[in-house]
């Protein structure tokens, strides 16, 4: 007898460009209701306006952006599905945000089922990245808060007379992820750009404005390029903005032409990151041997939406158990080796603002949770949407074709504690036992008053709140007598060498104060972790930032410029032979760099 099994579960994500945007494109099967958009609609929209709304009913899902039934290789604009949860005259309020922009009178038609033509909805789903290796999976399924509320002058008898249902909370949680690679670190840090080692030429994108004197917008996977641009399907290409080949704004990315609907329109086969203005530059990459990845911090962090995908033992078609859950801030974090094992991660608190499901119907519910909508369902949060299946994982690497080739598993081996160092200081402690770096956002999830789906009582939105550092690590002090000198604080003065293995003692006791009213004054110190698979593969983490990978920025006795703190090193007499000491720190910034042979980072 068929059993749902932990060991075919799979959890995968995707990048959204508005918080509760979960992006996917699906043509669906056509109802009878056909509109067009009557004015543009940027993403995160959680209303449309249509030309009219006649015969749509709350509860319709609808297909928004043009879509080429006949041809559908010939699409050229962004498609989404959403269900309608209020209608007011021509403004259809929708259950969850737009995830991509939606120029004017492009089409709006109601969807009865995912259906459509299957090869190209195959080929357009985006939440298809795995964090790394994980083995649990705490899902943010919906924290009901159901109250019992006493009335008065009732046969109540001291028990509450009625339960009413409040506010929904949707917490979740991945813990002791394995990094493969470098995907799940940004999140909550801030973006990634990434930069080719070799790219070749150059070609303008087309001045066709799109909104806003932008040519693409983030989220586009439409890429407008100008006449003879000499690209193919299939080319790897950076996309700069102007010919900033040093990547000193911080908006390069790296994807993959999918194909060419139209000759001047590249399908990209992962939406963009960033706004890339008139005058950016795309250059194929010319066998590059290497991609450097940029994790920087940024404001705002970019939210995720989660993919679980489960089939029962015997692999039965149409019992697939499928949750999505969007507007997902990494708010909590944590990176941690020990000796002997491997570099893990952990999103330690992901909260949510929604999610839908696959499961249409409950047997006790007699009728339909939108009277009238052509899906039947009487589930609340039920959505349409595709199944991420095994095939679909790392969607962004393979090959898109009417039957993906499941390639998109990570195989490079991990990153191991034993190859890696840590320099505070300057310099290399060689007796580091364990370390872990915590990261908080001290996020807040908001309720307003406002139009969400049936039954849905969730946040409307999550905002970040003050951003904190904290490390903590093992140490075995360094041998008597080691005179390796380093400059601790910053180069205005002749700094603070380590001289031996009492250095540590006497960093706790300056509090990283070095006196005097230079660079070197109330500066903090500098770190640096590097865990590294080759030559051209690592990853490096600078605290406090940096310029260059490896060298964090010197620190000094100002606002916005210091380093590490140490709050606790207490040299207790153990049983620990040579003798050590656990070190707890803050700082305020960092900076993590990866170079690897993955092209795509979401």
């Amino acid at each position: 007898m068929a059993v749902y099994r932990s060991d075919q579960a799979q959890l995968t994500f995707g990048v959204e460009t508005v918080q509760g945007a979960d992006p996917e494109f699906m043509a669906g099967t056509a109802g009878s209701v056909s509109t067009t958009l009557s004015a543009a609609t940027k993403a995160g929209a959680r209303s449309i306006t249509v030309a009219s709304a006649s015969g749509a009913v709350v509860g319709d899902f609808i297909r928004i952006g043009t879509f080429n039934v006949s041809t559908p290789a010939d699409t050229v604009t962004e498609h989404e599905v959403r269900r309608i949860e209020a209608i007011d005259s021509n403004t259809l309020t929708l259950d969850r945000p737009t995830g991509f922009y939606h120029a004017a009178s492009q089409e709006v038609k109601e969807v009865t089922a995912v259906g459509g033509t299957a090869a190209p909805n195959d080929r357009s789903k985006f939440i298809s990245w795995i964090p790394g290796v994980y083995e649990s999976i705490d899902t943010p399924d919906p924290e009901m808060s159901i109250e019992g509320r006493y009335f008065l002058n009732t046969t109540a008898n001291r028990n509450f007379t009625a339960a009413y249902a409040g506010q929904q909370t949707l917490t979740g949680s991945v813990s002791d992820i394995m990094l493969l690679n470098g995907w799940a670190l940004r999140f909550p840090i801030g973006k990634v750009t990434t930069v080719p080692s070799a790219v070749t030429g150059s070609a303008a994108l087309s001045s066709s404005d799109k909104l806003n004197g932008n040519a693409n917008l983030k989220g586009d996977v439409y890429l407008n390029l100008a006449g003879s641009h000499g690209f193919s399907a299939g080319d790897i290409i950076a996309i700069y903005d102007a010919a900033n080949t040093s990547n000193t704004t911080k908006t390069t990315e790296v994807r993959k032409i999918e194909s060419f609907p139209s000759t001047n329109v590249a399908k990209l086969n992962y939406p963009l990151s960033f706004d890339h203005v008139v005058s950016a530059y795309v250059r194929e990459q010319n066998s590059a041997t290497y991609y450097t990845h940029e994790i920087i911090e940024t404001t705002d962090l970019d939210t995720v939406s989660w993919h679980v995908h489960m089939k029962d033992s015997a692999e039965q078609s149409g019992f697939e158990f499928d949750r999505r859950y969007v507007g997902g801030m990494i708010g909590s974090a944590s990176i941690s080796a020990e000796e002997g094992s491997i570099v893990t991660m952990s999103w330690d608190g992901v909260n949510f603002l929604n999610m839908i499901h696959n499961q249409a119907n409950q047997t006790t519910v007699s009728s339909n949770l939108y009277n009238g909508a052509s899906v039947t369902a009487n589930m609340p949060r039920f959505g349409l949407m595709q199944a991420i299946d095994v095939d679909d994982v790392g969607m962004a690497k393979q090959t898109h074709n009417s039957a993906n080739t499941g390639t998109g598993y990570p195989t490079t081996k991990p990153y191991y504690f034993s190859e890696g160092t840590i320099k505070y200081f300057g310099t290399t402690f060689a007796k580091i036992r364990s370390f872990s770096i915590s990261i908080a956002n001290s996020e807040e999830p908001r309720y307003y008053i406002g139009k969400q789906g049936a039954r849905a009582r969730g946040p409307y939105e999550i905002r970040e709140g003050a951003r904190e550092y904290s490390m903590s690590c093992s140490v075995a002090l360094p041998d008597v007598n080691n005179t390796a000198a380093a400059t601790i604080g910053g180069s205005g003065t002749a700094g603070v060498s380590q001289d031996n293995a009492t250095e540590l003692f006497k960093q706790l006791l300056l509090e990283g104060d070095y006196g005097g009213s230079g660079a070197a004054g109330n500066a903090g110190f500098t770190a640096s972790i590097k865990f590294e698979r080759g030559a051209d593969d690592y990853i490096i983490i600078d605290i406090p930032t940096s310029t260059t990978a490896g060298s964090p920025t010197a620190t000094s006795d100002g606002i916005n410029s210091q380093g590490m703190y140490i709050n606790t090193a207490p040299h207790s007499i153990t049983t620990d032979n040579p003798f050590q000491v656990d070190i707890d720190a803050i700082f305020r910034s960092m900076k993590i760099t990866i170079r690897d042979d993955e092209p795509f980072y979401p």
